[in-house]
Order: structure tokens, then C-alpha cells, then sequence
């Protein structure tokens, strides 16, 4: 599962999985279990922009979090630290990159 979780292809994949299979995931693991909250935080964790924070908070936004609330609270201020760092930075890394030959794709 770790490849999956460090690619973007991945990251959506699982993501997709969750959200399909989301009443099964509840069933086998009742959000009384610590487990829940691991899988949610596995499968949103990954993320990185404000459009993927929106994604996320739209499919919860029906379903009770109880028990799993503060893992998906901490996955969400994860994402959103990640955009933020994005925006902030990423220009400069994209440069950075380019000018010492490492980054080959668009500025």
C-alpha cells in the first residue's frame, strides 16, 4: 500500500476505492476502532491542493465522523498545509529545480 499512497495515480486510486467501497469500510471496521480513523488518514492524507480539501469534505460531509473525526481533522490540516506550502513555495522550488537541471517540465 505504501507505493500506492506515494504516487499521484496511487493516491487518487485509493482515494477512489474508499469512496466506492465506503459502507463495506465501515462495516468491517466500526468507527469504534481506531483502525477507521488510520484508513481514512491513509487514503486522504496524501493530498495536496485546496481542490482535493473541498473533494474530501464534501464526502464526509453526509456521514457521521464519530470516531474517526479527529484522524480525518489531522489528514485535512495535513492537506492544507501542503497546499499552502505549494502556493507559497513552488515557484521557487520549480525554479530551483530548473536551474540546476532537475526539473524538466513546464514553469
Amino acid at each position: 500500500m505504501l507505493r500506492l499512497r506515494t504516487h499521484p495515480e496511487g493516491i487518487h486510486a485509493l482515494w477512489t476505492f474508499a469512496k466506492d467501497n465506503w459502507s463495506t469500510i465501515v462495516a468491517k471496521l466500526p468507527p469504534g476502532l481506531s483502525l477507521l480513523s488510520s484508513v481514512v488518514q491513509i487514503v486522504t492524507n496524501n493530498f495536496c491542493s485546496m481542490e482535493d480539501v473541498a473533494e474530501i469534505e464534501e464526502f464526509f460531509k453526509d456521514k457521521n465522523i464519530k470516531g474517526f473525526n479527529q484522524g480525518l481533522a489531522q489528514s485535512l490540516d495535513a492537506v492544507r498545509a501542503k497546499a499552502n506550502w505549494i502556493e507559497r513555495d513552488g515557484q521557487d522550488v520549480r525554479s530551483w529545480l530548473s536551474d540546476r537541471g532537475f526539473f524538466k517540465g513546464k514553469l
